[in-house]
């Protein structure tokens, strides 16, 4: 009898206890999700740099190559970049996710139902200079195999350039959180709604450092920032992957190939 009244007594204890855990599990459990999701986004986002960085390597050999042709280096950085957005384990599955973006179009539609058809990367050549390649006469620099020292001739001849390349953020849940960080990080939207890892705090106030910057703007696609506001409010979790890459020429700079200016067109001609 004894024993049972005991059992009886603890009863109202056991019940807050484990309502105690429950309320406790509930407050948690968002901020174990993210880790567990947000470390694999984010491991995949390291993968992408990497991937950019050795795509920029061959977008400026592809180019140094081909006279400073936009065509060839848009193409060889596309190839590099699609394990990123589809199955390229195989000749065959590389071809058929090259077959669709061959003109840097990456498309897909978010859980808002709203469509995303935008490339997949950006590139920009700092050097030859385009006004100078404009102006070579007979459209091709006659000079290329002469020897020099003059700095500003090495300079023309040196293949440099810069590319974003756009990561899609894919794994649910991780990419919304992140999308909201980095935009706060950069100082592009301050987010002042409920904290997504802790839903008590109804105004968490992200805001980045005022030294954070996207780098350099003069993309062919417009304002980075501005585009991944846009972009996030559509679903669209984005991030620009920015790299440089420089080369020797190989073969003499054309003319025909820079008269659209240091910005590569968007489809790559």
């Amino acid at each position: 009898m004894v024993e049972a009244r005991m059992i009886h007594r603890g009863t109202p204890r056991t019940r807050r206890q484990s309502g105690q855990a429950a309320v406790e599990a509930a407050l948690t459990l968002p901020l174990v999700v993210f880790l567990v999701l947000g470390t694999l986004q984010l491991f995949m986002m390291l993968q992408a740099r990497i991937l950019a960085q050795v795509a920029a390597y061959r977008a400026v050999r592809a180019g140094s190559i081909n006279h400073g042709n936009c065509l060839p280096m848009m193409h060889a950085a596309l190839v590099t970049m699609l394990p990123t957005v589809a199955r390229t384990d195989s000749s065959e599955t590389l071809a058929a996710a090259f077959s669709p973006r061959r003109h840097n179009q990456f498309r897909v539609r978010s859980s808002y139902g709203r469509d995303f058809n935008e490339p997949l990367i950006e590139i920009v050549r700092e050097s030859p200079d385009a006004g100078w390649a404009q102006e070579l006469t007979g459209g091709e620099d006659l000079l290329f195999d002469q020897p020099t020292d003059n700095a500003a001739a090495l300079r023309a001849r040196t293949l440099e350039i810069r590319m974003v390349a756009w990561y899609y953020m894919r794994v649910p849940f991780a990419n919304w959180v992140m999308s909201r960080m980095l935009l706060a990080h950069f100082r592009l939207r301050r987010y002042t709604a409920a904290n997504p890892l802790m839903p008590v705090q109804r105004r968490s106030a992200w805001w980045g450092e005022t030294s954070a910057t996207l780098g350099r703007d003069g993309w062919p696609g417009g304002d980075l920032g501005t585009r991944m506001v846009r972009w996030s409010d559509q679903g669209h979790f984005v991030f620009p992957i920015q790299v440089n890459a420089a080369m020797r020429m190989m073969t003499p700079v054309m003319s025909e190939y820079f008269m659209g200016g240091p910005a590569c067109n968007l489809h790559g001609s």
